[in-house]
């Protein structure tokens, strides 16, 4: 009878319900940094995590080939938005005014 080798199963990727409370985290932590006063490279950081937990989670759908949901599309969306336009969080901050 020949012995299987001791190796380790190769790792599986996180099942959706862990990354999905990975993006609530990330996003419980923007809306803290979000409050006054507000920590602008904090809340940049914050945000950049989000973005990335969206996208872990978004190319996990499909490679199980599921559907994006409408809201995981928009919200990704508007981060990568976010991301090109850092000076857009500064909106409410205008010269002359």
């Amino acid at each position: 009878m020949d012995i299987v080798s001791a190796t380790p199963p190769p790792t599986t990727p996180s099942t959706l319900a862990e990354l999905a409370g990975e993006i609530r985290a990330a996003r419980e932590e923007v809306d803290a940094r979000r409050l006054a006063p507000v920590d602008w490279p904090s809340l940049l950081s914050a945000r950049q995590t989000l973005l990335g937990a969206m996208e872990v989670y978004a190319r996990e759908l499909t490679a199980r080939r599921l559907p994006l949901p409408r809201q995981l599309r928009d919200d990704l969306r508007l981060q990568r938005g976010i991301r090109r336009q850092p000076q857009a969080s500064g909106w409410h901050r205008h010269d002359g005014a």
